[in-house]
């Protein structure tokens, strides 16, 4: 597998067939912040993104997100999701340490996760070194 070649492609976060990878054994689903869940440099997500995170955690997905944003800069995006969702900031994508780290946190191994980002150099990269599953978006739509 070539490194900057995610496993699939969708248009947005919205597209991705979630029961598909539920069936692949996917249990973990780790998601890029900036221009994936919501806009670049917004405070907050919109309620779709929100009602999104909330229904794949009720499927039974453990569902964390990651972004290279200063420390501190996802705090409020933390507090206004509810408590199972854990976000590293400053991940330093594509790096492997913060894939580890979030991976860590929801309980998962990355042979069981999945990384949604739209950034071939840092999501991509960093999903496929850590040997988890990636999948790119083309970028925030909504």
């Amino acid at each position: 597998m070539r490194l900057l070649s995610a496993r699939e492609v969708a248009r947005s976060v919205f597209d991705v067939d979630y029961d598909r990878l539920w069936s692949m054994g996917i249990r973990a689903l780790l998601f890029d912040l900036d221009n994936t869940l919501g806009r670049r440099g917004s405070t907050s997500l919109g309620d779709e993104a929100r009602q999104l995170l909330r229904d794949l955690e009720r499927r039974g997905f453990k569902v964390g997100i990651l972004t290279n944003r200063k420390r501190g800069a996802a705090k409020g995006l933390a507090s206004a999701l509810s408590a199972e969702f854990a976000v590293l900031d400053v991940a330093r994508k594509p790096h492997r340490a913060g894939f580890s780290r979030l991976l860590a946190k929801l309980g998962h191994e990355a042979s069981v996760a999945a990384m949604v980002g739209d950034r071939r150099f840092t999501d991509v990269l960093g999903a496929n070194r850590s040997g988890i599953y990636s999948i790119r978006v083309r970028g925030f739509r909504r």
